[in-house]
């Protein structure tokens, strides 16, 4: 049933390959999987056609669902959505002190917010026609644009453009996100964005919870300057069992 098959949450990391039961054969370059989710770094590269992850039937009424944290202090995107042309429709850039929401090529919106603080971080994305609003602290904070593209040259209903993980380009020199992804869903319902951490996965609120001691974050050259006021960040690297290895008990922090 078509219209029951519309209405099902999708994994964006799983549809990607790059986590579930069975993955894709080979794990791109940069992509270490860990029990929840996944850890990317500078070396991968991930790119695929829009349509393969979005179905048509949702757009343009859906939430996309994030449990994320940073490793690395800089100013990349988290995700962004191409058009065929390559031409910026969506994105969420992760920067110290703030998020910015990019809605089109000139288009962004900022929401005063820490990301690079060491914690997890549960966030949406809610996309209701030519309306965006990004969601944080559980909907406590938000920011909305309209999307700065017209229908000629943004996303047609069959969905052509492409979906890229972790930065913007595929160009080596632009910034990559280097963190952790417990969860990347896509909701197919723009109001789900509003109360988004009711979809947050027990298992990534648990990555909240249990925190190992491990290394501190690396950072991004232009970030050296701000060392002394930026807080520890702890790495996952060879932490593959994150949310099944407790070493402190913290209560759950979404901020």
């Amino acid at each position: 049933n078509a219209a029951f098959f519309s209405f099902v949450d999708v994994d964006i990391l799983q549809k990607l390959g790059l986590k579930g039961e069975k993955p894709s054969r080979s794990v791109p370059a940069g992509i270490i999987p860990f029990r929840s989710g996944i850890i990317i770094n500078q070396q991968a590269h991930i790119e695929a056609p829009l349509r393969s992850l979005f179905p048509a039937t949702t757009w343009p009424n859906l939430a996309l669902v994030l449990s994320v944290r940073s490793h690395r202090v800089n100013s990349a995107f988290l995700f962004t959505l191409q058009s065929d042309h390559k031409k910026l429709l969506l994105g969420l850039q992760l920067v110290p002190g703030k998020l910015v929401l990019h809605t089109g090529p000139n288009t962004s919106v900022v929401l005063p917010y820490e990301p690079h603080d060491g914690k997890w971080h549960q966030l949406a994305v809610g996309i209701n026609g030519k309306r965006v609003t990004l969601y944080a602290s559980c909907g406590e904070q938000s920011v909305h644009a309209n999307f700065g593209w017209g229908s000629d040259e943004g996303l047609a209903s069959e969905l052509q453009g492409s979906f890229l993980l972790g930065r913007t380009s595929q160009q080596q020199s632009s910034a990559h996100f280097e963190g952790a992804i417990c969860q990347f869903d896509l909701v197919p319902s723009a109001q789900a964005a509003h109360n988004y951490c009711r979809y947050i996965k027990k298992q990534c609120r648990e990555a909240d919870t249990y925190r190992p001691n491990l290394s501190p974050l690396s950072r991004s050259p232009q970030s050296q300057q701000d060392r002394s006021k930026q807080p520890k960040l702890p790495s996952l690297q060879d932490q593959p069992d994150l949310c099944t290895t407790p070493s402190l008990h913290l209560p759950l922090m979404v901020s």
